[in-house]
């Protein structure tokens, strides 16, 4: 939970409250569940899921895949599904209802199943807030209808709204639009007099109560008290207050003025509590109602507009609805409805200009008899607005019209139909084999789609990250790469998918610069300054242009038209020619990867070491022979080899050894010799074992003209090395009894003291320097 509460990684180099931000409660909740049912079947020893190596083929490596209940993927897909279940049984009880009949309830259902594929999106991306939050939605409007169903609701249906609106807000920053347009639906049943300020209290102090808990419960989301509902919210405490002025006038008057209130109270709010708090998270949605109605337009809206999602009701959409007959049956029960509330509402005015009391008390009686279902059209058609302006809003739209579709079933809507059809029963069955011909054929497509997700370019990205890229390494790119990049590697980012943010936003913008027409120079300049040490580009993201103006250059060129003349994007040139502000350090079919060059302008560095293994050309072919690790073990014996010579210092000096390179060095400056020994007498070769370390390369020099680096040694290994003659003896064994560099080799060193008064060259000592495979040298015949 402090990981949680205090994450660094995931806006980099914000610490943020991922609790607040994403609304990651059902998370937690299923994350404490998924725990104590782990704890309870591991206790039990029963087994909760299967697991097996795939084998993949085509050069990928193997993956282990689990199935079951136990795998916290499938536990997790399984609580969504199970929410989703619940939701089905809400659609029947909110269904049987509204119509007065079981029947109803069982139509609504039908037509969900029918539609399945035009009302959720969870069958696709369980893990979706929406996909949480939905059901709770549906039983958030359950309450609401049994409330408006009740002359007086009381303290307990206020407690259960307030704790449904808790439950729908948590899960989903977007669930605030839904509850304003429920508020403006009650708003306009209460305009109608068809609740009682009474009952319209109730339901708002409920709404209330659940806004102010959500927002204690998101840590002071500053989003929530800016947002449309709490507008909303104000706009009709306003109206309800307002009613014994109100009350006086004429009612076409009293509605004029009661939608002035509402606006100016929505409108007013919005802009001071804005400006007091300083926020704008929510912006970019009243910029998108603007784009999509007028010829507004920025960076933020074109990101919107240009994606599918968020276009306009397809046509597609209407086709498989009429197809299935949701769409038709619906229009008939709306017809219907609204005719028969135009009708009460005419009466109650005659009544009221003609001062007939008891016909206008009839007919607003009436009109609360039908309040569930006023309030459930005026919802139809807010959720009809919303999902033919933006289609991914269509989720509300179609579970709607389910439950609207039950009121076929209603007595007191349909009964003269019931009775032509003999019973309410026969109508339902008759409607559901009609409904069938198409319905079934959404099915069977919904049916028919099979497949398992494979990215192998993705895959691929994501392995090299892991194995190249230190754990504090910190990476911007598209959203959704940083989305899954964070999910796979946990390195740092920078930007990410929750577009609702003011501040990620202007990020997003900041990092989506390598996308548009500015020099690379200033891209590298804005990358550099927010931190980031590798940019990730993806070829379709910077070439491809989905539909005309919405290539990712076009919509820059919306906000930067003073780089519009260039022809080239930056990602274009960065791709060509990343130097020298960039430097591609991997690439693949799909992704290029660059990193960050801090100081352009910084020469190349020069690689130092590999020249000097350059250097040493004559030995090479011998040193293949020889290893490193034998020589070790040669110099850490020594040690009997000063058992034969009387100097006991060479044991010293052995020990001295600890640092192998040096010590071998200084040890035995014969090793220096040992060269020119192969090349006169002996097997040197273990002698050049001895030095294996590379970077030993100049303390060998100075062990061959001056003693310093043997310093620990000085005074002995030079007398020692000529009086005794411990590592030349491993000289005069033949070549191969190099093989046995092992400790054998050292006894057999005891032998040729004169050869090491041969210690002279210095030189082939460099070339002894090189990597142990250099080191094992053939000694000259």
């Amino acid at each position: 939970m402090d990981q949680v509460m205090r994450d660094n990684v995931t806006e980099y180099p914000s610490t943020i409250n991922v609790l607040k931000r994403f609304n990651l409660f059902p998370e937690v909740v299923v994350g404490a569940f998924f725990r104590a049912f782990t704890a309870v079947s591991d206790q039990l020893k029963i087994r909760t899921k299967e697991c097996w190596t795939v084998n993949r083929g085509n050069g990928l490596p193997p993956v282990l895949s689990c199935e079951g209940i136990g795998d916290p993927m499938y536990f997790y897909v399984h609580s969504v599904f199970f929410l989703h279940g619940i939701l089905m049984a809400l659609v029947f009880l909110l269904g049987s209802f509204i119509s007065q009949s079981v029947w109803g309830g069982l139509l609504s259902v039908l037509c969900f199943f029918y539609n399945h594929g035009e009302a959720t999106r969870v069958q696709w991306t369980p893990p979706l807030r929406e996909s949480f939050s939905f059901p709770l939605h549906t039983l958030q409007m359950l309450v609401v209808t049994l409330a408006l169903s009740v002359s007086r609701p009381g303290r307990s249906f206020v407690c259960w709204i307030a704790l449904t609106t808790i439950m729908f807000m948590l899960p989903w920053q977007f669930a605030q639009f839904s509850l304003a347009t429920q508020t403006l639906s009650l708003i306009a049943c209460y305009m109608l007099k068809a609740i009682d300020s009474t009952k319209f209290k109730a339901i708002l102090y409920g709404q209330v109560i659940g806004l102010a808990v959500s927002f204690v419960l998101l840590f002071g989301n500053l989003m929530l008290l800016t947002s449309l509902f709490s507008c909303v919210l104000v706009g009709a405490f306003v109206i309800v207050f307002a009613e014994p002025v109100l009350n006086k006038l004429n009612q076409i008057v009293q509605w004029i003025v009661q939608g002035i209130l509402l606006v100016l109270s929505i409108v007013g709010v919005k802009k001071l509590v804005g400006l007091v708090l300083g926020v704008a998270d929510d912006a970019h949605i009243f910029d998108i109602l603007r784009s999509k109605f007028g010829d507004y337009r920025n960076f933020h809206t074109m990101l919107y507009t240009c994606a599918k999602e968020f276009d306009f009701l397809e046509l597609e959409t209407y086709g498989k609805l009429s197809k299935s007959l949701l769409l038709p049956l619906v229009a008939l029960v709306v017809l219907v409805i609204s005719a028969e509330i135009m009708r009460s509402l005419v009466a109650r005015l005659r009544g009221q200009s003609t001062t007939k009391k008891e016909d206008e008390q009839a007919e607003t009686s009436e009109l609360t008899e039908q309040a569930p279902v006023i309030y459930h059209l005026f919802q139809l058609a807010a959720y009809t607005v919303m999902a033919v302006a933006i289609m991914r809003l269509k989720l509300f739209w179609t579970p709607q019209l389910c439950v609207m579709a039950s009121l076929i079933c209603s007595k007191k809507y349909f009964g003269w139909l019931h009775a032509r059809c003999f019973s309410k029963a026969v109508l339902v069955l008759v409607i559901a084999a009609a409904m069938s011909i198409g319905g079934w054929q959404n099915l069977k497509e919904q049916f028919a789609i099979f497949g398992e997700y494979s990215n192998v370019p993705l895959e691929q990205l994501v392995e090299w990250v892991n194995t190249n890229t230190p754990r504090e390494a910190v990476f911007a790119g598209s959203m959704p790469t940083m989305a899954n990049l964070k999910l796979s590697t946990e390195r740092a980012i920078v930007n990410h998918p929750h577009y609702e943010d003011e501040g990620l936003r202007a990020r997003t913008m900041e990092v989506y610069s390598v996308f548009s027409r500015k020099p690379v120079s200033e891209v590298h300049a804005k990358l550099k300054a927010m931190g980031v040490q590798f940019v990730i580009i993806e070829d379709n993201w910077c070439r491809s242009r989905p539909s005309p103006g919405c290539g990712m250059a076009d919509i820059w060129d919306v906000e930067d038209p003073a780089n519009r003349h260039r022809k080239t994007s930056a990602c274009v040139e960065m791709a060509e020619k990343p130097e020298p502000y960039f430097r591609r350090v991997f690439k693949n079919q799909a992704y290029d990867v660059f990193a960050i060059v801090v100081d352009p302008m910084a020469p190349p560095p020069q690689q130092a070491p590999p020249q000097q293994k350059q250097e040493t050309p004559p030995p090479p072919p011998q040193q293949k022979q020889e290893t490193v690790l034998p020589q070790q073990k040669q110099e850490t014996p020594p040690p009997q080899q000063k058992q034969e010579t009387p100097p006991p210092q060479q044991k010293q000096e052995t020990p001295q050894q600890t640092v192998p390179p040096q010590q071998k060095q200084q040890a035995t400056p014969p090793q220096q010799t040992v060269p020119p020994q192969q090349k006169q007498e002996t097997p040197p070769p273990q002698q050049k074992q001895q030095p294996p370390p590379p970077p030993q390369t100049p303390p060998p020099q100075q062990k061959q003209e001056t003693p310093p680096p043997q310093q620990k040694q000085q005074p002995p290994p030079p007398q020692q090395k000529q009086e005794t003659p411990p590592p030349q003896p491993k000289q005069q064994t033949p070549p191969p009894q190099q093989k046995q560099e092992t400790l054998p080799p050292q006894q057999k060193q005891q032998t040729p003291p004169l050869q090491q008064k041969q210690v002279t060259p210095p030189p082939q000592q460099n070339q002894q320097t090189p990597p142990p495979p250099q080191q094992k040298q053939p000694p000259p015949a």
